[in-house]
């Protein structure tokens, strides 16, 4: 008698303004969204983020996360809110028992091919919109792209799903 390995990866795009996140069971896409914290401090809709991921994964019981590193380029208070972020995510996972992995977004976008080795290819709005046509594709959703900078973006989304499917695809989960 074979048991099946049940493999459950959370995919996190995090930050205290919007995180999109993904689940998936065995390869398969079952779950994504994205959680817009309330709150002019981001202290506070750091404290909602907490308490949303913690629901997701008490739903779901994730045994690993790919989440985007904190790049070191932004500016100071971008770092700041950022560390913050991947702290609770660190904290979360070790009251879950989940694994953290983190990946910087050229790790994750190479991996999927998302950079066409163009210098207009890296502007930020450019990989943006590449990853909600990807994820739509792959997956067959409807998730949106309005404009350049619009708030109506489903990017978010978009990259929460397509950070645990670059290792998914990358190590034939």
């Amino acid at each position: 008698m074979s048991r099946k390995f049940n493999m459950v990866i959370c995919g996190l795009d995090a930050s205290t303004s919007c995180t999109g996140w993904s689940i998936f069971d065995n390869g398969e896409l079952i779950a994504y969204g994205a959680i817009k914290p309330k709150g002019d401090d981001w202290h506070d809709r750091v404290m909602g983020l907490t308490m949303e991921l913690s629901k997701i994964f008490r739903q779901y019981q994730p045994t690993i996360i790919y989440a985007e590193e904190v790049p070191l380029k932004k500016g100071a208070s971008t770092i700041e809110k950022l560390g913050a972020v991947q702290g609770v995510i660190l904290a979360l996972c070790a009251g879950f028992k989940i694994k953290p992995c983190f990946l910087m977004p050229s790790k994750w976008r190479g991996d999927l091919n998302l950079f066409d080795g163009t210098r207009a290819g890296l502007q930020r709005d450019v990989l943006k919109k590449k990853a909600i046509e990807m994820a739509n594709e792959e997956f067959g959703l409807e998730l949106a792209w309005v404009a350049p900078s619009s708030k109506k973006n489903e990017d978010d989304c978009a990259e929460g799903i397509l950070i645990a499917y670059s290792q998914i695809k990358k190590k034939g989960v």
